[in-house]
């Protein structure tokens, strides 16, 4: 019997195709969709953790409220009604201090601030009784701000009489630097401050000694100087005119 040849053909099972080769672009495309799932995963479970945490630990537990002497902290509290279980990250800052502001008139300023993780603090600062315009039977009260604050028939002894037109922002804008100035030069006892149409300037000190600042040029020399003769030349209770319109030329005269 003759020894058969091997056969060198390759013999293929019915129905099966030989397997295809992979390239290596598709090997990597494969890779990076798999890494990209497994990202979009966990940052869906990192999120999920991080929405728990904030719902679970940033809870408005405590609003404090701080530097009112006019308001009990019940009447704050109350006003802002925080929602039970309100998320502190929730709270609209902004829109509580406007609403305060709104609803309290003697309210000058408020700052909300949130103390994490639970904490709400309400810093208020009070408006004082500061200054005031004479009207028809009536004064009009203002703050330290020259925030609008009451119709009064008495004002406090020691507010400051204003004689300007509180609609016109230039004389307000010379009002508020004449208040300044007074303050930086320790010019105090000021009873009465006028601005007039032509945006020239009066004082009265003490309710007995009138001012005359003229414009506001070279103003602070004249505060200064007008300060050194009320100090220095002036009696107690006596009665006169300092006329400051001429910076380099202050005179006093009694009356």
């Amino acid at each position: 019997m003759k020894n058969k040849k091997p056969d060198n053909k390759i013999t293929m099972a019915a129905g099966k195709r030989p397997p295809k080769k992979v390239s290596r672009k598709t090997i990597r495309r494969r890779r990076f969709i798999k890494r990209l799932i497994s990202f979009i995963a966990i940052t869906i479970l990192i999120g999920i953790g991080i929405f728990m945490t904030m719902k679970m630990l940033f809870i408005v537990k405590k609003v404090e409220v701080k530097g009112t002497s006019i308001f009990t902290e019940k009447e704050i509290v109350d006003f802002i009604a925080i929602p039970q279980e309100e998320n502190i990250f929730k709270v609209n800052s902004k829109m509580i201090e406007q609403q305060l502001k709104d609803e309290f008139a003697y309210i000058e300023n408020v700052k909300i601030i949130k103390r994490l993780p639970n904490r709400i603090e309400v810093n208020v600062e009070d408006s004082q009784e500061k200054y005031y315009t004479i009207g028809e039977n009536v004064y009009n009260v203002y703050s330290q701000n020259f925030k609008y604050l009451r119709n009064a028939v008495m004002i406090l002894p020691d507010a400051i009489q204003l004689e300007v037109d509180m609609q016109n922002e230039k004389s307000m804008k010379i009002v508020m630097e004449m208040v300044n100035l007074f303050d930086k030069y320790g010019l105090s006892n000021i009873t009465k401050i006028s601005v007039n149409e032509d945006n020239t300037i009066g004082a009265v000190y003490d309710d007995r000694i009138e001012i005359s600042f003229g414009t506001m040029l070279k103003i602070d020399y004249k505060i200064k100087m007008s300060k050194k003769i009320l100090e220095e030349k002036i009696p107690p209770e006596e009665k006169g005119l300092i006329d400051a319109t001429l910076a380099g030329e202050i005179v006093y005269k009694r009356q």
